[in-house]
């Protein structure tokens, strides 16, 4: 059980060490927590209230209750909330960013001090069940990573309908169906995040990063359907901006991970659009037009793009 908080002060992510063989593209199927390799939760922390970070830890140490063959441990990265916020909190560790890194560079900084191979995430906000975690962990043994799917009806009607959009999007270019494309509830092996640490960005699109990742290197991945309470206080989220960046992530994650997903249907749309002004000019002036061949050559320079961008990424 967490006692008093040791506090630390992060500086930066630890390099590789050096000698150190980078992980295999082709992802191994981790022993699942259960059989004792124990688990780290890391929970980012900013401003939030010590009564409800407080009720988010209980929770956790709840639920872990039914799993005395787990080792755990807690931890809490403070990200620049300032004036020492959280040292009276009881948890295993405390880490203090000086300034605001974002959600993002607080999970970073907390899977870099996690001891443990299996790592859970949550909000510090007690939106999440988190005396639930153990419904993730027994999906563990298949799956490398398990992730709390929240239900539709608990999101804001102004974020719903961009939010549908952007799973869509995302739901194409993995491939498969998406339920909650940025839940901050999840177990995962950190072989997921070491394989590709470099695409991991700072801020919130982090979570959805990292369900990307999983999906389109074919790591196990699965869904689990979860309550979702309302928050305390104010959301750090804010819906436009971070909406633009979930989606400017998704296509970079789209042209690292399967360009062609990302290039097939712009080759397409050019080629669609080539033969309907193509039909237009046959018929008005019996001739193809310049703006018809335009659209027609740049409609093959997409797709000879995409094999490009497809070669170099299956050479990576």
């Amino acid at each position: 059980m967490p006692g008093r908080a040791s506090t630390e002060t992060a500086e930066s992510d630890p390099p590789v060490p050096a000698g150190e063989a980078p992980l295999a593209n082709v992802p191994s199927q981790p022993t699942s927590p259960t059989a004792s390799l124990g688990i780290s939760f890391v929970i980012p922390c900013y401003k939030e209230s010590n009564e409800v970070l407080q009720r988010t830890i209980t929770g956790i140490q709840t639920g872990m209750q039914q799993h005395p063959d787990i080792h755990f441990e807690i931890i809490v990265i403070d990200d620049g909330s300032g004036n020492d916020q959280y040292s009276t909190v009881k948890v295993d560790r405390l880490i203090v960013h000086p300034v605001n890194r974002g959600y993002g560079g607080s999970l970073k900084t907390g899977i870099a001090a996690a001891q443990y191979p299996w790592i859970a995430i949550t909000d510090a906000d007690d939106t999440y069940p988190n005396d639930e975690f153990h419904r993730l962990f027994e999906k563990t043994p298949v799956y490398q990573m398990v992730i709390g799917a929240r239900p539709w009806q608990s999101i804001s009607p102004i974020r719903r309908l961009p939010k549908r959009l952007i799973t869509r999007l995302a739901s194409f270019i993995a491939g498969k169906p998406i339920p909650d494309l940025n839940s901050g509830m999840r177990v995962f092996h950190r072989e997921i995040y070491e394989s590709r640490r470099k695409v991991f960005p700072d801020a919130f699109s982090f979570s959805s990063t990292l369900t990307m990742v999983a999906l389109t290197q074919h790591f196990n991945t699965t869904f689990v359907p979860i309550t979702y309470g309302k928050r305390t206080g104010k959301s750090k989220i804010r819906p436009f901006r971070d909406t633009t960046r979930f989606t400017l992530q998704i296509l970079r994650l789209a042209l690292y991970f399967q360009p062609l997903r990302f290039f097939i249907p712009l080759c397409i749309m050019f080629f669609l659009f080539a033969a309907v002004r193509g039909t237009r000019d046959v018929y008005v002036s019996n001739h193809f037009g310049g703006l018809c061949l335009v659209l027609f050559f740049m409609s093959f320079q997409v797709f000879f793009f995409g094999l490009i961008a497809e070669i170099i990424n299956k050479k990576d």
